[in-house]
C-alpha cells in the first residue's frame, strides 16, 4: 500500500472516531436537556403510564372474538405512541425552542457536523424510549397480567424500536424547517400526533375503522409501529384479524425504513441552526 492510501486511510479513520465522538457529546447533552425538565419526563415517561393504568382498569374486557384483553392491545398502542411522541412531536418542539434561545446557532458556529447532531438526539430518543418500555412492562405484568415477550419476539421489538425512533426522529428534525416559532410548534406538531393516535390502532381496534381510513393510516409509521409491537405483545392468534391476516412485519419493516430514510434525508436537507439560515 502506497503512503498516499495509507494517509487517506488513516485521516479517514480519524474522521470517524471525531464523529463519533461528537455524536456521543451530542447524546449526553441532548439526554440531559431531556431529563432536567420535570415537565418533560411527566409527560415522556409518567402520562403514558397514567392513560395505560386509567383506560386499562375503566376497560376491563376482552376483544370481541378473541381471548386479548384489552388492556394488553392498549399497552402496545401506548408504547408505540409514546415513543413516536418522544421522537417525533418532543424533539420537534425542543429543538424549535432550542432555535429560537439561540443555542442551535451557537452550536452551528461549532465544528459540529450534521450527521453527529443527529445521532445524539437519535440516541437520546432511543435511551428515553427503552425507560418508557421498561415502565410500560413493570405496570402491565404488574396491574394488567401482560406477558414477556419471548423467543424472537425480543429480537422483533428491538429492531421496531430503532426503526421507529430513527424515523420519527427524522420527521421531528424536518418538520422543524416551517415551525417559525416555539409558540406555534405544539398546534403544528400536536394536530398531526394526536389525528394519527386515533386512526393507528393505538386506542381503537385498527380493523374496526373504515377502510378508507386504514389505508389512510397505512401511509404513516405510526400505525406499522403500533402494528409491529402487536406482534411482540399479543398471541399470534390475534393476527387474524389484522388487516390482512397477519402481522406483516416484512411491511412493517419496509414503511419503517422508507420513513427512516426519507425522514432523514429531508431533515439533512433541510434543517438549518437558525430559521433564516
Amino acid at each position: 500500500m502506497s503512503a498516499a492510501a495509507t494517509a487517506v486511510d488513516a485521516d479517514r479513520a480519524e474522521l470517524m472516531r471525531r464523529t463519533v465522538r461528537l455524536s456521543w457529546v451530542q447524546f449526553v447533552l441532548a439526554f440531559k436537556a431531556t431529563v432536567r425538565e420535570p415537565q418533560a419526563v411527566f409527560f415522556l415517561i409518567l402520562f403514558p403510564i397514567m392513560l395505560f393504568v386509567i383506560f386499562g382498569s375503566v376497560f376491563p374486557w376482552e376483544i370481541d372474538g378473541t381471548d386479548v384483553k384489552l388492556s394488553h392491545y392498549l399497552a402496545a398502542g401506548i408504547i408505540g405512541s409514546s415513543l413516536f411522541g418522544t421522537s417525533f412531536m418532543n424533539l420537534s418542539i425542543g429543538l424549535v425552542g432550542q432555535r429560537e434561545d439561540g443555542w442551535l446557532k451557537r452550536l452551528g458556529g461549532s465544528p459540529v457536523p450534521k450527521l453527529s447532531f443527529f445521532a445524539g438526539q437519535i440516541g437520546s430518543a432511543l435511551v428515553i424510549t427503552v425507560a418508557q418500555v421498561v415502565a410500560m412492562l413493570i405496570i402491565g405484568i404488574a396491574a394488567f397480567g401482560l406477558d414477556l415477550p419471548s423467543g424472537t419476539q425480543w429480537l422483533t421489538l428491538i429492531w421496531v424500536l430503532a426503526l421507529g425512533v430513527a424515523a420519527g426522529c427524522g420527521m421531528g428534525i424536518a418538520v422543524t424547517r416551517i415551525i417559525p416559532s416555539v409558540r406555534s410548534a405544539p398546534p403544528v406538531v400536536n394536530f398531526p400526533f394526536i389525528g394519527l393516535q386515533f386512526i393507528s390502532g393505538v386506542f381503537l381496534n385498527f380493523d374496526i375503522l373504515p377502510t378508507w381510513l386504514q389505508y389512510l393510516a397505512s401511509v404513516f409509521p405510526l400505525r406499522w409501529l403500533c402494528q409491529g409491537l402487536r406482534s411482540v405483545f399479543l398471541p399470534d392468534e390475534f393476527q387474524n384479524v389484522e388487516p390482512g391476516g397477519s402481522w406483516q412485519l416484512e411491511w412493517v419493516a419496509i414503511v419503517l425504513l422508507i420513513w427512516l430514510v426519507a425522514g432523514l434525508a429531508l431533515a439533512v436537507r433541510t434543517f438549518r441552526w437558525d430559521q433564516s439560515g
